[in-house]
């Protein structure tokens, strides 16, 4: 039986129809380096091509892979303006990370594709940690803020904590067409958080290890407005 497909669209964030929160909890915080010759073909094992939330074939050179906690294919290109976020994130977790890339490299700006590989491997078999997603650098410069100890762009990073997101809750299982390049997969229930203009599904136990309602309380999913498109 195939999955329901859901978009952005399918949902309203409106003040009505979602709850505010904010997410201030650790990431540690990778930028992706200029990659030799741009990097690897943005296309699947078998060739077939990684996709936009849109259904267009992303284009170019780069790294793909996919983040354990969706079963999505993440994506950042080759040019050096991409960043990978893991979370959530300890302040032993992001130490023994920054060990390892220490080991693969004299700076994270000489790692490798295969380096890539291997810091993404080992950090997802840390404790607690879920989340490998992609982003950019302009979006860590803008939202997120470098712990004490960090650099300004590798390490241990707090997201602004006055950046209010609009969060709903879909029940059951789906997957969601947002940033990533493949659908993200949910089982049991996931939440929609809009941030800005980009809306991205998180998963339950993800959002509630790093969102809080406005009034300091963590958020619950259990909490939010339920909204159940296509079901």
């Amino acid at each position: 039986m195939s999955r329901r497909l859901l978009r952005r669209e399918d949902f309203d964030f409106g003040e009505a129809a979602s709850a505010a929160v904010v997410s201030d909890s650790a990431r540690f915080v990778l930028p992706a380096p200029a990659l030799a010759g741009g990097g690897e073909p943005l296309v699947r094992p078998d060739g077939a091509p990684l996709l936009d939330g849109q259904g267009h074939a992303i284009e170019g050179r780069g790294f793909a892979w996919i983040d354990p906690d969706d079963q999505s294919w993440e994506v950042v290109r080759g040019d050096g303006d991409g960043a990978i976020l893991f979370s959530p994130m300890t302040e032993a977790v992001a130490e023994a990370i920054s060990a390892r890339i220490a080991e693969l490299a004299d700076s994270p700006e000489q790692l490798s594709v295969d380096d890539l590989r291997a810091v993404i491997a080992f950090a997802i078999a840390q404790p607690g940690v879920r989340a490998a997603g992609a982003t950019t650098r302009a979006y860590v410069a803008a939202a997120m803020i470098p712990a004490p100890g960090a650099t300004s762009e590798v390490g241990l990073h707090r997201r602004r904590a006055d950046q209010v997101c609009r969060a709903v809750r879909v029940p059951g299982a789906g997957a969601f067409a947002g940033p990533a390049a493949s659908p993200q997969l949910f089982e049991n229930g996931a939440v929609l958080v809009k941030h800005g203009d980009s809306v991205r599904l998180v998963q339950t136990a993800s959002f509630e290890a790093t969102y809080r309602f406005l009034d300091g309380r963590p958020a619950r999913a259990s909490e939010l407005p339920i909204q159940d498109p296509r079901s």
